[in-house]
């Protein structure tokens, strides 16, 4: 007898051959028969017609390591059909802990009211096994975290004891765990470390047969700069290399999208790119200062800005060297800059930097000095950067699939407290709904294969990211014709329509638009 027959649905197996009518049959959490029809017995039938059902969705890009432990749920996410998610990206990982590292995640987690009780890599996916989750998670171990351990934040370069200390923490990670090494070189103390420091990073990782993903130094004045040392740490270290959320920021540089597909093409085999549908990235608000005012950390941040003499350093600095200030920032406007998070006045949240100084009476620039300052270097904004054209060329490239950048939230409770970007809620749906039915951008078949097997292929995921017997069910179902995103800028805790059903291991977590509560999720 078999556990769930789904019936009536079109098959979209995640291969990228064309969608085929099928029955697939789930036993034990994995897929035990697919044929025209299912003749056994299930306990469960779930009736899928006039829906498709692709493999789950495989997030290659999430910053769920704190929100998880407080939402185990994963609401934002699953309810997209995101089954998995790849966590510790841009050089940021919940572990290993210790010194400025340890200050700064627990800095972190106070926003999410989430506990830290763990110093190792290993100890933090117990917390995660033991607190559960509603969909599988894969961990990276991040540069910035395992450098603020060793090295503290500052504008430092690691003796050769020190280089060797960072290498162990990055092998010792993954044996307990992680499947790959992040970097977050846009950030301090990453941006600090010259590239031979991240080959012997990188080459620690591949020894254990981890991946190497990179947020890279820059994604708009420098970004050719930035994907070239991107392929050679790749080709030093021998390891494959994920380019993180890949885009052309800057008006700019808007242009240079033509010689970055080249780049891409001829960077070999080892490299990939994922990308979130939107024309707007979202980080701190502190990462528009120089470097050198970002030394320290968050909380050092902050209380530089206390100084009246550095904030007239700053003010000049910004007067002689705007095209840094803008290369730093991606955008022309202050109105381009929306404040997303600023917990001492959630009411600046949804406003522009342009709209906040103009209801202060102050001037943008004291007012972006204001905001990290009062929230402790923990101000967040999203900035619109892009070009709609250039979003929709990268997303055909062949090297590029879809992930989101994003977090599991849900809307109340302390993780509704924020204007988050719209991409934790609505990536995935959107790139069905807008840039596949309404855009064209992409075939449906196509589509699912970016955000499923070539992602479980990158990853190391043998048992996910296709429909096929003796596969993980992870499975999800959506009405193609409605499924769409409802999160925007202003309003973003928003769930998607159009996905009724989704299952993790063979469970069902999303039920008729519900959530059952389950949490069968693993630690891949």
């Amino acid at each position: 007898m078999l556990d769930i027959v789904i019936e009536n649905g079109t098959v979209v197996d995640g291969t990228g051959r064309p969608a085929f009518k099928a029955e697939v049959g789930v036993v034990d959490g994995r897929v035990a028969i697919i044929s025209e029809k299912i003749q056994q017995e299930a306990a469960c039938v779930i009736d899928a017609h006039g829906l498709h059902m692709a493999p789950g969705f495989i997030d290659p890009h999430t910053h769920s390591d704190l929100p998880l432990l407080v939402n185990p749920q994963a609401e934002s996410k699953i309810r997209q059909g995101v089954t998995t998610e790849i966590i510790g990206n841009c050089g940021f990982s919940p572990a290993p802990l210790l010194g400025a590292s340890e200050e700064e995640v627990r800095a972190r987690a106070r926003k999410f009211d989430a506990p830290v009780d763990w110093t190792t890599m290993g100890e933090y996916l117990d917390r995660l096994r033991g607190a559960g989750a509603a969909l599988n998670v894969v961990a990276l171990v991040g540069h910035n975290t395992v450098r603020g351990s060793v090295l503290g934040y500052g504008d430092v370069q690691p003796t050769p004891e020190q280089q060797a200390e960072m290498e162990r923490r990055v092998a010792q990670a993954i044996e307990e765990g992680a499947r790959g090494f992040s970097t977050g070189l846009y950030y301090p103390p990453g941006y600090y470390a010259k590239t031979e420091e991240v080959i012997g990073l990188a080459r620690a990782a591949a020894r254990h047969g981890g991946i190497y993903a990179t947020h890279m130094r820059s994604e708009s004045d420098l970004l050719l700069e930035a994907v070239a040392e991107a392929i050679e740490i790749g080709e030093q270290a021998e390891i494959d290399v994920e380019i993180s959320h890949l885009k052309v920021e800057g008006y700019r540089n808007w242009d240079d999208v033509d010689r970055l597909e080249e780049m891409l093409d001829d960077g070999g085999l080892q490299v990939g790119c994922d990308q979130y549908p939107y024309i707007a990235c979202s980080t701190w608000l502190s990462a528009i200062l120089p470097y050198w005012a970002q030394a320290g950390g968050a909380r050092a941040v902050a209380e530089r800005l206390r100084n009246p003499e550095v904030r007239a350093q700053l003010r000049q600095d910004w007067r002689e060297n705007r095209e840094e200030w803008d290369s730093r920032s991606g955008v022309r406007e202050w109105s381009d800059i929306l404040v997303s998070d600023y917990q001492p006045d959630p009411d600046l949240q949804g406003k522009t930097i342009e709209q906040i100084a103009g209801q202060q009476g102050d001037d943008p620039l004291e007012t972006v000095f204001d905001l990290i300052m009062h929230s402790e270097g923990q101000a967040a904004c999203v900035w619109f950067t892009q070009l709609e054209e250039n979003v929709q060329r990268l997303m055909r490239h062949p090297l590029v699939v879809i992930g989101s950048d994003g977090s599991t939230l849900r809307p109340d409770g302390v993780l509704g407290r924020r204007k988050v970007h719209p991409r934790s809620y609505g990536t995935f749906p959107r790139v069905l709904g807008h840039y596949v039915r309404e855009e064209q951008v992409l075939s449906l078949e196509e589509a699912v294969r970016k955000m499923t097997s070539i992602t479980a292929e990158r990853f190391g995921l043998t048992d996910r990211g296709s429909i096929r017997e003796g596969a993980w069910a992870d499975l999800v179902l959506f009405d193609a014709q409605t499924v769409n995103d409802q999160a925007t800028f202003t309003d973003p805790h928003r769930y998607p329509v159009g996905i009724p059903y989704v299952l993790v291991n063979g469970d069902v977590v999303i039920d008729q638009h519900q959530h059952t509560g389950a949490l069968p999720g693993q630690v891949l």
